[in-house]
C-alpha cells in the first residue's frame, strides 16, 4: 500500500505522513471546555479523529490520541459565580456527560493499538508553573506586576504562520490597548492572578490560574514528548488558539506538532453556524444543535453516519432533511446486513486485501475504500465505495453474497461503522416511521370526515395540529399528502 497522504494546515500543502516512529502516532485533539451542556461542534472532532486514529491503528501503528479536558478557564469561573455551585462540581457534571456522549458514539474509546487520554488542566498545574518560568527564563514571557505572566509574541520568529495572520496587521488592527502595560497588543496571557473567589495555587508570580493556551501545550508536550506528530481540532482554533500553542512550544521546547489537521465546522441549510449567529437567540433554533436531542432524536449511530459523509475539512450540515437522509441510508445497509451487524470482531487489513477470499466483482473494493482512507483520510469517497460494493452485493447469491456483506461491514468497522448494537437506533426509527405512518392514515382519514361534513373548522385543527407537530399537510388534485418538516 502507498503512503497516507495528509494535508498539514501549517504547511498548506498534501503531503506523506511521516511519525517521528514509524509504528507509532501521536495526536493531540483540543478538548471542550466543560462548563455547559455538549452541543454538536464539541462531538465534531472527536468522531471524525477517531476515525483518523482507527486508520492510522489499522494501518499497523499504535496510537496514543490525547483529548484534553479543560477545567479551568474564565467561562466555569463564571459559570460558578453566577450559580454559586463549586466549580469542581460544575466540570465534574459536564465532563461526565462529554465522556458519556462519547461511548454512545464509539468515539475515542480505548481499543487494539489505540491509547486514548482525556487529561484535566487542573491535574497539570505543577507542570505549567514549571513550563512558564521556563518561558520567563528564555527571555519569551515577562511579568506585569498585580496582572500575571504574558508571552512576548514579538519575540517569536514567524508569529503567524499557522493562520496567516502578520503582527503589524495585528498591531494596526487592534481597537484598544488591553494593557497599556502589554508590549504587543496580541501578548497572551501564560498566568493569570486570581480575582477574589477565583479558584487559585500558589506560584513565583502569586496565587493564580494558567491561561488557556498554556494548557494545551503542556498537557500535549507531558504527554507526547516536545515535538508530537499531529495537532488537532475545529478550524475556528487556528487563531488565537493554536498559533499562541505554536509560539510556546517552540519557545519551550525548540518543535511542536509537525502536522496540523483542522475539521469543518458546523452549517444549516447551507449557512454557517457561529457563536454570534442571531439565529441561535431562538431557542428552537439551538435545540438543533444540542447533543442530547440529536443523539436521543436520531441515534448516535447516526450522526456518527452523517459526520463521516463527507470530509474532516468540509462544513457538515446538520438540517433535520441531512439527518433524515443519513438516517434511511444507513437503516438500508443496517437492514442489509441483518445478523452480521450484531456479530463481534472484524477482519484486519491484510484479510480484507486478501483478492483470494472475496469474489471478483469485489476484489477491488476494499483496494478503493482504503486509497480513500490514505488520501487525507477521505471517509466519504471510503464510504463511497461501500455503498458501490453494497450494489455488487445485491447482485450475488448464496456465500459470494456473504462474503461480500462481511467485506462492507469489516471495512466499515475500521471507521468506527456497523459495530455490533447500532442497529438499534435505526431499527427503532423504522419502527416509529411505521407507527407514525398508521397514526397518520387515521388522522388523515378523519380529516377527510370532516371535509365531506363541511366542517372546515374542525378540518383546519387538525391541520394546524399537525403543522405545530412538525407535519405538513398537502391536498392535491390526486389526494392528500403528508411530510416532516425539514
Amino acid at each position: 500500500m502507498s503512503a497516507i497522504q495528509v494535508h498539514n494546515t501549517l504547511t498548506r500543502q498534501d503531503q506523506p505522513l511521516v511519525t517521528r516512529d514509524p509504528g507509532t502516532a501521536g495526536i493531540y485533539l483540543c478538548g471542550p471546555t466543560v462548563y455547559d451542556d455538549c452541543h454538536i461542534g464539541h462531538l465534531m472532532g472527536p468522531v471524525l479523529f477517531d476515525a483518523v486514529a482507527r486508520w492510522l491503528a489499522a494501518r499497523g501503528r499504535s496510537v496514543t490520541l490525547v483529548n484534553n479536558i479543560t477545567d479551568i478557564d474564565d467561562k466555569i469561573i463564571k459559570r460558578s459565580l453566577a450559580t454559586r455551585e463549586p466549580w469542581q462540581d460544575i466540570t465534574q457534571r459536564y465532563t461526565a456527560q462529554y465522556l458519556g456522549y462519547l461511548k454512545r458514539l464509539h468515539a475515542l474509546q480505548p481499543g487494539n493499538r489505540l491509547d486514548i487520554q482525556h487529561p484535566k488542566c487542573s491535574d497539570y498545574i505543577p507542570q505549567m508553573i514549571r513550563y512558564v518560568a521556563d518561558l520567563i527564563a528564555k527571555d519569551r514571557a515577562y511579568v506585569v506586576a498585580g496582572d500575571g505572566v504574558y508571552y512576548d509574541v514579538q519575540k517569536q520568529a514567524g508569529y503567524g504562520k499557522l493562520s496567516g495572520r502578520r503582527l503589524d496587521d495585528m498591531k494596526a488592527g487592534a481597537r484598544i490597548e488591553r494593557d497599556s502595560r502589554l508590549r504587543h497588543p496580541a501578548d497572551f496571557a501564560l498566568w493569570k492572578l486570581a480575582k477574589p473567589d477565583e479558584p487559585h495555587w500558589p506560584s513565583p508570580w502569586g496565587e493564580g490560574r494558567p491561561g488557556w493556551h498554556i494548557e494545551c501545550s503542556v498537557m500535549s508536550t507531558e504527554i507526547l514528548g516536545d515535538t508530537f506528530d499531529i495537532h488537532a481540532g475545529g478550524d475556528d482554533l487556528k487563531f488565537p488558539h493554536h498559533e499562541n500553542e505554536i509560539a510556546q512550544g517552540e519557545a519551550h521546547g525548540g518543535g511542536y506538532a509537525t502536522c496540523w489537521m483542522h475539521n469543518g465546522l458546523i452549517q444549516y441549510e447551507g449557512v454557517k453556524v457561529g457563536k454570534s449567529d442571531v439565529r441561535m437567540k431562538d431557542p428552537t433554533f439551538r435545540k438543533q444543535f444540542d447533543a442530547a436531542y440529536l443523539l436521543d432524536t436520531y441515534g448516535a449511530a447516526t450522526v456518527r453516519f452523517l459526520l463521516l459523509q463527507g470530509h474532516y475539512r468540509r462544513p457538515i450540515d446538520f438540517a433535520p432533511k441531512n439527518l433524515e437522509a443519513a438516517r434511511t441510508a444507513l437503516g438500508k445497509l443496517h437492514r442489509l446486513l441483518g445478523p452480521l451487524l450484531d456479530q463481534p470482531g472484524n477482519l484486519g487489513l491484510a484479510e480484507l486485501l486478501d483478492p483470494g477470499r472475496l469474489p471478483s466483482v469485489c476484489a477491488g473494493a476494499a483496494q478503493d475504500f482504503c486509497a480513500a482512507m490514505d488520501n487525507d483520510f477521505n471517509t466519504g469517497s471510503a464510504i463511497a465505495a461501500l455503498f458501490g460494493l453494497v450494489n455488487e452485493a445485491k447482485r450475488l447469491t448464496g456465500n459470494d453474497q456473504q462474503q461480500a456483506l462481511c467485506l462492507v461491514r469489516d471495512c466499515g468497522r475500521l471507521i468506527g461503522l456497523f459495530l455490533p448494537g447500532d442497529g438499534a437506533d435505526t431499527r427503532t426509527a423504522e419502527t416509529d416511521d411505521a407507527t407514525l405512518a398508521k397514526v397518520m392514515e387515521l388522522v388523515l382519514s378523519l380529516r377527510q370526515d370532516a371535509r365531506a361534513k363541511r366542517d372546515f373548522s374542525a378540518s383546519d385543527r387538525i391541520r394546524d395540529g399537525l403543522i405545530a407537530a412538525g407535519i405538513v399537510v398537502k391536498d392535491g388534485k390526486d389526494g392528500v399528502t403528508w411530510e416532516r418538516k425539514s
